[in-house]
């Protein structure tokens, strides 16, 4: 999901929106915000580690697309990602 939503932002941004990193990062940290405030909530083990996991992985997306962000890597073919 993260590879095709970060390769949707690169396409949004070579057709003119120059903000589409910078949107998708947004969305990035409101989607890590809200699976906080779940895991935050009386949840059984198993659904709390998958949650956690999450989490991690998205935490991981979010410091990548950061870079992509503050370094203005926007080349789809870039090796970074």
């Amino acid at each position: 999901m993260w590879t095709e939503e970060t390769a949707r932002a690169f396409d949004e941004h070579e057709a003119g929106s120059e903000n589409a990193m910078r949107d998708y990062y947004t969305m990035i940290v409101l989607r890590i915000t809200k699976l906080i405030e779940r895991v935050r909530t009386d949840l059984d083990m198993d659904l709390r580690v998958k949650i956690i996991t999450v989490i991690t992985i998205d935490v991981h997306s979010r410091d990548v697309v950061d870079k992509f962000v503050l370094t203005k890597m926007y080349d789809q073919g870039g090796f970074s990602w």
